[in-house]
């Protein structure tokens, strides 16, 4: 009786030890689960703190395109002094201008309707003293393939001023010229260096898609003027971006008010009469 009580007890006691190892198992299995979850948390709230931050430096650049735009638009700056800007915000926010790109040397345009005109500005907006020395423009494009018309010519005109005595010489109302319509989709548009010219597009039959002008003087490329490149480095925090933006310096009429002010015709208003010359 004795023996077999004490043969119980001891497999009672061999059984319970078993159990010690698997709960250390099951412990180090608990703490590497909540490892991993920290980690994981850990690293969204670091990823979630830098796109916070990425997000803000972005609009802190976005900032500093507004600020140049406005003071070359609404304040007349020249680029030289706008690509000297900088701004920092309560937030810690920083941004500054990061200009001198280089100059295009052609100028796209995506499409051009028969409802409007595309402007283009041969000149510096800020000197209008001197020429810049382009005699050409080579202008091609392509139909637009939605078009079932036959063809689609470009109209080309333009309108000039000079120096005389140091003084720019407007055009009065109604003096752009209009070159005869081409079908062969590139044309080269003979300019005078000494002149000042702004250039209208506007296709005649069916919208022109990729259209490109490019411009020369004395066979040599020459960047094209009217457009400006504005760029500006925002940094917030650890983040920085930088936006680099591509547009007309001067700020351009819409295509139907362009078309009134520069009309070859004669518009009486109330009256419904349209003379032409």
């Amino acid at each position: 009786m004795d023996r077999h009580v004490t043969k119980h007890k001891a497999e009672m006691k061999k059984e319970a030890g078993n159990i010690l190892p698997l709960a250390l198992v099951m412990i180090f299995l608990i703490l590497l689960s909540a490892l991993g979850i920290g980690v994981v948390v850990m690293e969204g709230a670091r990823s979630g703190v830098e796109t916070d931050q990425s997000v803000s430096a972005y609009y802190m650049a976005d900032s500093g395109i507004e600020r140049q735009l406005y003071e070359i638009r609404k304040n007349n700056q020249t680029l030289t002094y706008v690509d000297s800007l900088g701004g920092t915000y309560i937030s810690g926010g920083t941004w500054k201008s990061t200009g001198d790109l280089e100059p295009t040397t052609s100028k796209q345009i995506q499409i051009v309707t028969t409802s409007s005109f595309a402007v283009l500005d041969v000149f510096n907006p800020d000197d209008l003293t001197h020429s810049l020395g382009i005699d050409n423009m080579h202008l091609t494009w392509q139909k637009d393939p939605t078009c079932t018309q036959p063809n689609a010519r470009m109209e080309v005109s333009y309108a000039y001023w000079e120096i005389v005595g140091g003084i720019p010489q407007f055009p009065s109302d109604n003096q752009f010229i209009v070159l005869p319509k081409n079908i062969t989709y590139s044309m080269d548009v003979p300019l005078d260096s000494l002149k000042f010219y702004r250039i209208r597009l506007r296709s005649y039959d069916c919208a022109a898609v990729n259209v490109t002008a490019a411009f020369s003087g004395g066979g040599v490329a020459k960047p094209y003027p009217g457009d400006i490149t504005l760029s500006a480095e925002g940094t917030y925090g650890k983040a920085t971006q930088k936006i680099a933006a591509t547009m007309p310096k001067l700020d351009i009429l819409s295509g139907v008010f362009s078309y009134v002010i520069f009309s070859e015709c004669t518009l009486v208003k109330g009256t419904g009469s349209v003379t032409c010359p």
